[in-house]
């Protein structure tokens, strides 16, 4: 049966033991240099009833990592031999959550080539609008006399977030750089909802005064320093979340920190991102369809994945309202 990897990124510290069975004993801590010839496992996600393995967690190899350090003829014969040992697993899917921006080109370009590589920015978008709606829930009163910018409102995370918060609140600026698209989703809310939109392809325009703010497309990160709370649907790029982790306000949210379907289990505890990567991996598999389908109807979202980590909605809670009360 074809499987899926989802490749992430631990230090040493936070490095479970590989597991036993075959797997475990083919794949060897990868620590880099000419022995360095096997993959590296971190854990296996399996269904629960019935023990079959449907993937697996993999540390990214430290030639990867720190591909420049290497000659071209090395990396090749590194990539062509991690690439041959990932088929040998029977790997058809890879997920590169968060760290995605941040490999090589041609690495990537190689895994292209011989699998379906995805970054779990779906997945990610999806987990971000439910706890953004669970957000608006807890803040209850206060959404009343929120006003949102949306920047990105013409693509498609923009507009799935648009729709989703429509229902919501009573005041909310589409921004985007493709008028024509901005008008067509202003006029199916006001259909649906009622609520009258206005729009606008000034970044600045958009975002101005807003107390939450949601950012689906490229824009100057300076822009964002005074708002309340925002929530980025952009693409990950590590310097944009050192300087986000650099600064007090806004409260940036990342994503929304979900479960493992019920029917699913690792045999580590996944961090947050790794959970995002194992549940696009479930939704590109193409084999048991419809089982897979079930189970990822059972996913629920615990909290926030802030550039610092996850925080549950419990621990938001105290540290965000009662702090500020």
């Amino acid at each position: 049966m074809s499987k899926f990897a989802v490749m992430t990124f631990r230090h040493k510290d936070d490095m479970p033991q590989a597991g036993t069975g075959i797997v475990g004993r083919l794949m060897n801590i990868l620590k880099g240099g000419w022995h360095s010839r096997l993959l590296q496992p971190i854990g296996i996600v399996s269904f629960k009833e019935y023990g079959q393995e449907m993937g697996y967690i993999l540390q990214l190899p430290d030639f990867i990592v720190n591909w420049d350090e290497l000659s071209p003829s090395r990396r090749s014969k590194r990539l062509v031999r991690y690439l041959r040992r990932l088929k040998e697993l029977g790997i058809e899917v890879v997920c590169i959550p968060y760290y995605w921006g941040a490999l090589p080109q041609e690495a990537m370009e190689a895994m292209d080539e011989g699998f379906v590589v995805d970054s779990a920015y779906q997945m990610r978008v999806f987990a971000l609008v439910e706890s953004v709606r669970h957000l608006l829930r807890m803040l209850k009163e206060k959404v009343l006399n929120m006003e949102v910018g949306i920047w990105g409102a013409d693509g498609w995370a923009g507009r799935l977030f648009a729709g989703a918060l429509a229902p919501f609140i009573n005041h909310m600026v589409l921004g985007g750089t493709v008028e024509e698209e901005l008008y067509r989703l202003a006029d199916e809310i006001l259909l649906e909802t009622g609520l009258a939109c206005p729009v606008t392809t000034d970044v600045a325009q958009c975002l101005k005064n807003k107390q939450l703010v949601v950012v689906a497309d490229e824009c100057d990160l300076e822009l964002l320093g005074n708002y309340a709370i925002v929530a980025y649907a952009g693409a990950i790029d590590l310097k944009y979340m050192e300087t986000m982790k650099s600064r007090r306000e806004p409260l940036w949210i990342l994503s929304g920190w979900a479960t493992l379907p019920e029917g699913i289990k690792a045999d580590i505890e996944l961090l947050p991102w790794e959970t995002l990567g194992v549940l696009q991996a479930l939704s590109l598999m193409e084999w048991e369809t419809g089982e897979v389908n079930s189970v990822l109807d059972t996913v629920k979202v615990r909290g926030f994945l802030l550039p610092e980590g996850g925080i549950t909605y419990d621990t938001f809670r105290v540290r965000y309202f009662r702090k500020r009360a």
